[in-house]
């Protein structure tokens, strides 16, 4: 798709992120209240019915090397991912940022997030039910805090696992459980920008 964008997408304002939801529907509920436990951790997958997930090196455009790590990903934030869970094979593009202003991880309340698909030629974003995994946190690592050339200090709502991770339970999902509505973009808009400027994140403007 290029040129204009249909008429139902909408254009995100020069701050992109916004505040992570901090409550949802009876689904995004659950996830929020098993991983406030700390012992677990959340994967977002449109494959269910599995019962170990392995490492994968993942297509991945940032600038940083911990996000091309070959591992099983995961995320403390429900919304982030159901975000995952319900992105399709056929969704061409998947922008997304969750993390902690800051040093270091702090309160839910406190995190800021950002999702936006790559829309279809006729508008709507390729979105359809998954499942998000259920995980021990034991064998995983946060992605250590740096310093962005825009937000300054964060701290990313990401983990990795460098070994293979067995499921503890798997729960469906559909992009309605989301409590927030993604935006949607031109892929090949933003595709063009990113590689004038690999820095300009989201490349939306």
């Amino acid at each position: 798709m290029t040129g204009r964008l249909p008429a139902n997408v909408r254009v995100v304002d020069a701050s992109w992120h916004v505040p992570a939801p901090t409550s949802g529907d009876a689904t995004w509920a659950q996830l929020a209240q098993l991983v406030a436990t700390n012992d677990v951790l959340l994967h977002g997958s449109q494959t269910p019915n599995l019962s170990l997930l392995k490492p994968r090196a993942p297509l991945d455009y940032s600038l940083d090397e911990f996000s091309k790590t070959t591992a099983v990903y995961a995320t403390e934030d429900p919304t982030w991912a159901i975000a995952y869970a319900v992105r399709s094979a056929s969704c061409r593009g998947f922008l997304n940022a969750c993390f902690y202003p800051g040093a270091g991880a702090g309160d839910a309340s406190e995190r800021r997030i950002f999702v936006s698909f790559a829309a279809n030629e006729n508008g709507p974003a390729p979105l359809k039910a998954g499942v998000v995994y259920i995980l021990p946190s034991r064998s995983f690592t946060r992605m250590p805090s740096y310093t962005d050339p825009i937000l300054g200090l964060i701290t990313e709502c990401q983990f990795v696992s460098t070994e293979p991770v067995p499921v503890m339970a798997e729960i469906s999902v559909q992009p309605a459980n989301m409590p927030l509505t993604p935006l949607l973009h031109d892929f090949e808009t933003v595709s063009r920008r990113a590689s004038l400027n690999p820095l300009g994140f989201p490349w939306l403007h």
